[in-house]
């Protein structure tokens, strides 16, 4: 209670205040009244006014009249009223005061409301800002306008670019007869009514009574109403987007004051609308990046032409074009037609033209050109096939957007639109994204395409290898057997005797032949490890059995250079599952190797034991050893040492790559450890059986070191 009557309080001492300053000015001036005392007063009421409202000002203006009995007029009797004049003073006084308070009371409340709604208006465009979806936002601009403005009806009208005209989106009839009315059957193009006319000049329109203004469309049937009608254009950067506009009934009951706020609020939402779209526009161009660069050549139950169709329907879900073509390189060095779309694209396929020659395409294969956007009817630097196709489709503008890998023309799409377009510098830009995304994954099909076709090739001509190797292989054998039997024979004497001389080319034939029949054995056991016809036999056995019998058959030619065996296996059995023929060829080619790249008298070490549950074998020489740069290669095909020591020394290249298909074939690995000048050591490790089914038993460990 005391708070509510203080402002009063204040007024009243506030005129006492004034007043007995005023009077002790006037009593040092040595005067009985100061005639200005009536502005003062008047003044003093419109400050009380403004500060505290308008009580506390009537009550200032009642202590004015009581006061002014001394300080305004002369101190004759009770209020100074002893003639009309001072009456009709005392009264012009009180009746300025309060007209002041009048003033005061009417600006005041003006601008607490204006205050009001612009606080209002700063906490609702945040709110329509923060939204990147349309729908929300349009359904914000709704509810925020209401609580600034107390509307009656609100309609929000979105332009239609591909239309060209303007749609009701939004509808809110607060009051009769609105909410009888469909508004939605009105469709306004530019400069049609009052909307139509806001949306041309981009100018707000205000309308005091729209019942006498014939530019105000209604709905068929619908009697004009007696109406105050606000249409405010939604425009940002010079772009339309649309028409807010507000009805009230009764005249003049919407002002500018009105048109001010709708038009800050008009600006705020083409602004979210504008970030609404290009926030749907970049996730538009996202997915169909994404969805393009996942594209494999023979994605989909069609193919390459279903790619094609995906990276079209790329480019059309962000344009929205009319009609589109893509047009793709072929083997044939011209561009045809992979996919056509548009939302106006006949059912049944229109004719597309025939494929398109590097010249016909010569204006965009110039790497100058990123992007072609044409008018068809007037752009003269159009080439006649697209100007006819751009004539029959009935397009009025169109875009051209080539698709390069480096500097080659891998493809381009053309969007045609049958009405005027023109297509934003940042939309431009997000159609030359998914044409270079476009151009990569052409790129990538037509180089997998030449991949394939080469890696087919290749295999055809490998298929033709081992054919021709078996073949090769299995003709060789029989006159080399008839060749080695013959031999024998002479060399057993059983065809008679032979000179000395005769006996010594004899034995080089019979070294020769032995060491055919092992390069054909060894080609005829790839091609049959390569093409998987055979699998190995797979038995327990005890490798130190396949070692030493490898041992012997190579003992001879260490013999007969003058070189050493240092053999050392486990006393215990190493039992292996494999095939006892294939591991005795792969223990072979390593020591054979041993003996053929060493220098002078070989020296070869072999070690085989149990480690870790896998059976370890080591063959080791001290010849001349593999370079560094070599070694990660010394397991392929056909893969042999450049070096000057090695040129005399014969071989096929096949002998180690062999081993590893071997081993790797018994779940083993096989590596060297060499150094050049050092000698190199082959490591082979098998998986081990722990218990095998039938123990071996356990051959004589050789150990000796023998020179011939």
């Amino acid at each position: 209670m005391v708070r509510r009557f203080l402002p009063y309080g204040i007024a009243v001492a506030a005129v006492a205040l004034v007043a007995g300053a005023l009077g002790l000015i006037a009593w040092l001036l040595a005067i009985p009244r100061i005639e200005t005392f009536l502005l003062v007063f008047v003044l003093l009421v419109g400050a009380i006014g403004w500060r505290y409202g308008r009580g506390p000002a009537i009550a200032g203006t009642v202590a004015f009249a009581l006061v002014s009995d001394y300080y305004f007029l002369p101190p004759k009797s009770l209020f100074g009223l002893d003639s009309l004049s001072d009456a009709i003073r005392l009264i012009t006084a009180i009746l300025a005061a309060a007209a002041v308070i009048w003033f005061v009371h009417v600006s005041r409340g003006r601008q607490i409301l204006l205050q009001k709604r612009k606080d209002l208006l700063q906490d609702v465009s945040p709110v329509i800002l923060q939204s990147l979806d349309a729908d929300e936002i349009l359904d914000t601009v709704a509810e925020a306008t209401q609580r600034v403005i107390d509307y009656q009806h609100f309609r929000l009208y979105r332009w239609d670019e591909a239309a060209e005209c303007l749609v009701l989106v939004k509808s809110v009839a607060r009051a009769d007869p609105y909410t009888d009315i469909d508004w939605r059957l009105v469709t306004l193009s530019l400069g049609e009514g009052i909307t139509g006319i806001a949306a041309k000049t981009q100018r707000s329109l205000l309308v005091p009574d729209a019942s006498r203004d014939p530019r105000l469309v209604y709905p068929a049937g619908t009697t004009p109403i007696v109406e105050s009608i606000l249409s405010v254009p939604m425009v940002t950067r010079g772009r339309l987007f649309g028409v807010l506009s507000l009805a009230r009934l009764g005249i003049g009951t919407l002002n500018t004051e009105d048109m001010r706020l709708m038009e800050a609020i008009a600006a705020q939402t083409a602004l979210a609308l504008a970030n609404a779209e290009q926030y749907a526009e970049a996730e538009q161009t996202i997915k169909a990046l994404a969805t393009i660069e996942a594209l494999q050549p023979g994605d989909g139950p069609g193919g390459d032409s279903e790619i094609d169709a995906r990276i079209l329907q790329g480019f059309d879900d962000l344009s929205h074009s009319d009609l589109a073509t893509l047009r793709v390189l072929q083997a044939d060095g011209r561009y045809h037609v992979g996919a056509t779309g548009g939302r106006l694209w006949p059912a049944e396929d229109a004719p597309t033209g025939e494929a398109l020659s590097a010249a016909d395409v010569a204006w965009l294969a110039d790497p100058k050109v990123t992007i072609y956007v044409a008018d068809p009817e007037t752009d003269a630097t159009l080439p006649e096939w697209a100007r006819r196709g751009t004539r029959l489709a009935g397009a009025k503008a169109s875009v051209f957007l080539p698709m390069r890998a480096g500097q080659r023309l891998v493809g381009f799409v053309a969007l045609h639109w049958r009405r005027s377009r023109w297509l934003r510098p940042e939309q431009l830009r997000r159609l030359q994204l998914i044409a270079a995304q476009a151009a990569i994954a052409l790129d990538t099909r037509q180089a997998l395409e030449r991949e394939r076709g080469r890696a087919e090739a290749l295999a055809e001509l490998e298929r033709a290898r081992r054919e021709f190797m078996q073949i090769a292989s299995h003709e060789l054998r029989t006159p080399l057997t008839v060749i080695r039997g013959y031999a024998s024979l002479l060399d057993e004497g059983s065809l008679g005797p032979m000179p000395p001389v005769a006996q010594r080319a004899l034995r080089t034939l019979l070294e020769k032949s032995s060491e055919m029949r092992a390069y054909v054995e060894r080609m005829l056991l790839l091609a049959r490890l390569e093409d998987g016809a055979a699998p190995p036999t797979m038995d327990a056995l005890d490798f130190r059995r396949v070692v030493n019998d490898a041992i012997e058959r190579v003992r001879p030619q260490v013999e007969l250079k003058h070189g050493t065996l240092q053999v050392d296996l486990a006393p215990a059995p190493l039992t292996v599952l494999g095939d006892p023929e294939r591991l005795g060829t792969a223990v072979d080619n390593l020591l054979q190797n041993a003996v053929k790249f060493s220098e002078g008298p070989p020296r070869i070490e072999v070690s085989g034991s149990r480690q870790n549950g896998k059976v370890h074998l080591v063959v080791k020489d001290h010849g001349l050893g593999i370079p560094t740069a070599a070694q990660t290669r010394l397991f392929e095909k056909f893969y042999r040492v450049e070096s000057p020591e090695l040129r005399n020394v014969a071989g096929t290249g096949i002998g180690l790559y062999l081993v590893r298909q071997v081993i790797e074939g018994h779940g083993g690995r096989v590596d060297v450890d060499s150094h050049p000048g050092e000698g190199s050591a082959f490591e082979i490790d098998l998986p081990a059986v722990a218990e095998p089914a039938a123990r071996v038993p356990s051959p004589a460990t050789t150990g000796e070191g023998g020179s011939a």
